[in-house]
């Protein structure tokens, strides 16, 4: 039996007036985007909704689309406009929609992540365009659950401690507006990290108001971790961690003060503690807790000696020496974030290879970093243009030429020029 009839396709066992609404909204969709499948999964799907009247809370309707494009998958502006009329026709009720390619859905489903699998096993499918299938399920072993939960800890909650540690840095050198960024995305990969080993799943979204009430469903132990709203000043903090995603990279508006970014560091990571200890539970869970990596990432302690700022030396004599060390010190941290990423990676393709790619890669970000680093000690603007094709450079010779004139340019155009 193909897996796209293993779904349900009856609606049965909700109201009409629900019954309806799906209808309502599946057509919707259908004729807004060039769907092959749409299914209706969680509660709405299972049966177990639940509309409280006294504290008004309703369960989501949550729809998983599938599209032939990557490209139409990949379309933020598109899925907001279709999750924005999706919601119109809800009736109030809350509205969930994700959106994947065909090829990248059946590739999870036959590795056996459970998110989808369990979509499989318990959605109820609203629409076949049936020109396509969908692949046949693998069922995980608890070991299996385990080792993926492992990986993708590791990955994404090391990734969000060393953005912690890069927004330190930051603040340290003055540059509070991106130091507020990189704790965005530092928040964002710990959110990522507790969806990944609860449901072997991330959304495609950088809003931390989405992601917060995801990870509260998933675990409700961290209902309030980062608090969003409550009181006029949770939600000013709040606010400003959540705008730093845009603003505080494109608008010269945004400001936030040290005292601000103090106090939002400590919440990320009494954030970051609190999700590291529910996904460690979790893991515990699955296979016993002697099973468990005793080396899994943690969070920087806030006394953890920080890559100091390097001013630059008044003395001629002494420039080449501060460079050098820029040099060491981007490099490092660049070649320890390359590392891991080359070593996830390699688990899919080979560790050897993975991991020789990975260093390779941190090599040429900490040259990248050295670049920036020395702009921005000699106090020379860097726009987000520039920087993107420092960052996105992948030419170690041309990288060196630029960190050679970095050191004596008077403008950031000029210390990348390619010419003399």
């Amino acid at each position: 039996m193909p897996p796209a009839e293993m779904l349900n396709a009856s609606l049965d066992h909700l109201p009409e007036e629900r019954r309806e609404r799906l209808r309502t909204i599946t057509q919707a969709l259908v004729d807004f985007v060039p769907l092959e499948f749409l299914i209706l999964f969680g509660s709405h799907a299972r049966g177990d909704w639940v509309e409280d009247r006294e504290t008004g809370y309703t369960s989501d309707f949550d729809f998983l689309a599938v599209v032939e494009s990557e490209t139409v998958a990949s379309d933020l502006s598109l899925w907001s406009e279709a999750t924005a009329r999706a919601r119109a026709l809800a009736g109030g009720i809350p509205v969930q929609l994700i959106a994947h390619d065909l090829r990248y859905l059946n590739a999870e489903i036959r590795l056996g992540n459970y998110f989808f699998v369990d979509i499989l096993r318990e959605g109820v499918l609203l629409y076949d365009s049936r020109r396509f299938q969908l692949a046949r399920p693998k069922a995980l072993t608890r070991e299996e659950m385990l080792a993926l939960a492992e990986h993708n800890f590791t990955y994404w909650y090391g990734s969000a401690s060393v953005f912690v540690q890069n927004c330190r840095y930051s603040a340290v050198q003055g540059r509070l507006a991106e130091a507020a960024f990189l704790l965005h995305q530092a928040t964002e990969r710990y959110h990522h990290a507790l969806l990944l080993v609860f449901t072997a799943y991330k959304p495609r979204t950088h809003d931390l108001e989405d992601l917060g009430q995801r990870i509260e469903r998933a675990c409700p132990a961290l209902a309030g971790a980062l608090p969003r709203k409550g009181s006029e000043e949770d939600e000013r903090l709040f606010g400003l961690l959540r705008r730093a995603y845009i603003d505080a990279r494109y608008s010269k508006s945004y400001r936030i003060t040290r005292e601000e970014l103090g106090e939002l560091d400590r919440r990320v990571r009494e954030l970051a503690l609190r999700i590291r200890k529910a996904c460690i539970e979790r893991m515990e869970s699955l296979c016993g807790k002697d099973a468990v990596r005793t080396d899994l990432p943690a969070v920087p302690p806030l006394d953890e000696p920080l890559l100091e700022a390097l001013p630059m030396p008044a003395e001629p004599a002494a420039i080449e020496g501060w460079k050098r060390e820029l040099i060491v010190r981007s490099e490092q941290r660049g070649r320890e974030q390359g590392k891991a990423e080359g070593i996830i990676e390699g688990e899919a393709r080979g560790i050897a290879e993975g991991e020789r790619r990975g260093k390779a890669a941190g090599i040429i970000e900490g040259k990248a970093e050295a670049v920036l680093a020395v702009l921005a000690a000699r106090g020379i603007p860097v726009d987000e243009a520039m920087r993107a094709r420092v960052l996105g450079c992948q030419e170690e010779a041309r990288l060196l030429r630029w960190l050679q004139r970095a050191a004596t340019a008077t403008t950031a155009e000029e210390a990348l020029e390619e010419q003399g």
